[in-house]
């Protein structure tokens, strides 16, 4: 398997549309996702890659390139990093003291009972908590070695509350949302040359500089693949399209393998263990819905070849917000169109697990930043990439 690092900075704010209707009779507004889906990364790579290899994109190429695995897009700063924010946390900020609370598994007790699928436990605050709060806004991006703490903590108890989004300091560890940058556009006739009556539209992108400071926010993505076409990523074309409107991105291959490999105080709290959290770092797809579908077993050969032999999990619990959609429109030969609508489950989605067998520690190793999406082209696409740690049930 060869391997290939990359780091992108965009030129131009970057149009990640979301599944929302846009066009002529449809709506002048585009409206733009928080941060781009891993497919807005996954196409941009995989034509870069057949460009620089001939651009004929005939039925052999095309199945190349979808057999390379891209992950990403992650944010980078400084050769950092960051994960999404997870959301089994809630952090109550009262007389200007911020304190953080842990969601955790919660056993029924007698006479108690509850909607979710059978076997599935309720999450929730410790019982401590007794009074209503509004939960406070809390960045949206973790660094690792941030994350690496909430995920060493089965209840969250020593973990320090992050800060405010408007009181983020440089070095703490945490991000926020990529500011959203509207534009308005004009239709010009091409008789004319001149901008036609009652045709103005709008689009938004994210605007990744970070005005203010001296360095913004760029991109992470690993990219492998078995085939010798993966090799002209280490001559990578530095300037390329990213997401809509052809917008331009420097990219450049990294030497450091940093965030991507697992954090050995993660590998040793997790060996030996029996209770394991996964917090998704990108939306992922599952054949179930928001359940994972390889909880029942992967099919005869459909497991990932980095899956840890032997490894069965049994769901607990889980944390996770409304699906989102993601369509598009298909540009390949036999299947141009428009794509139907899947649901994703959102990035930060956490899900508890007992381990029935296998090797935690193989999980800690080999599952890190890989994919657990039940389908093997959403994996190859870089949905559903998860980062693992410990839980223990709420008090």
């Amino acid at each position: 398997m060869k391997t290939a690092f990359l780091s992108i900075v965009p030129h131009d704010p970057v149009i990640a549309r979301d599944g929302r209707p846009f066009g002529i009779g449809q709506g002048i507004r585009m409206r733009s996702l928080d941060w781009p889906y891993p497919s807005v990364l996954t196409g941009s790579v995989r034509t870069m890659l057949g460009k620089m290899n001939g651009g004929t994109f005939d039925e052999k190429m095309v199945s190349d390139l979808k057999a390379i695995q891209v992950s990403g897009p992650l944010p980078l700063i400084k050769g950092q990093i960051y994960l999404p924010a997870p959301k089994d946390i809630l952090v109550r900020d009262e007389d200007n003291k911020r304190q953080a609370f842990a969601i955790r598994p919660v056993g029924l007790r007698e006479g108690e009972g509850c909607d979710l699928p059978d076997g599935v436990l309720p999450a929730m605050l410790p019982e401590n908590v007794q009074e209503d709060f509004k939960p406070a806004k809390i960045p949206a991006f973790w660094s690792v070695e941030m994350m690496a703490g909430w995920l060493t903590d089965p209840k969250g108890k020593s973990f320090d509350a992050p800060p405010a989004p408007d009181r983020i300091k440089d070095g703490d560890g945490f991000l926020n949302l990529p500011v959203k940058e509207p534009r308005t556009h004009v239709r010009i006739d091409p008789r004319r040359g001149a901008a036609e009556d009652r045709m103005l539209f709008e689009t938004i992108g994210l605007d990744l500089s970070l005005k203010g400071q001296r360095d913004g926010i760029q991109m992470a993505a690993r990219v492998e693949s078995e085939k010798e076409l993966v090799d002209l990523a280490a001559k990578v074309d530095p300037f390329h399209t990213l997401g809509g409107e052809r917008r331009l991105a420097y990219w450049a291959i990294e030497e450091s393998q940093k965030g991507w490999i697992c954090p050995d105080e993660v590998a040793k709290a997790l060996a030996g263990k029996k209770r394991v959290r996964m917090v998704l770092a990108t939306p992922a797809i599952f054949s179930d819905g928001w359940r994972p579908g390889w909880l029942d077993g992967w099919p005869e050969r459909k497991a990932p070849n980095y899956w840890p032999k032997d490894l069965k999990l049994k769901l607990v619990s889980a944390c996770t917000d409304r699906w989102k959609p993601i369509s598009g429109w298909s540009l390949e030969k036999g299947s141009r169109g428009p794509k139907a609508i899947r649901r994703l489950v959102p990035a930060g989605s956490v899900y508890f697990f007992e381990v029935l067998s296998g090797d935690v520690g193989d999980l800690a190793k080999k599952l890190w930043l890989r994919s657990v999406s039940d389908e093997d082209q959403d994996r190859r696409d870089g949905f559903g990439l998860a980062v693992w740690g410990l839980w223990d049930f709420a008090d």
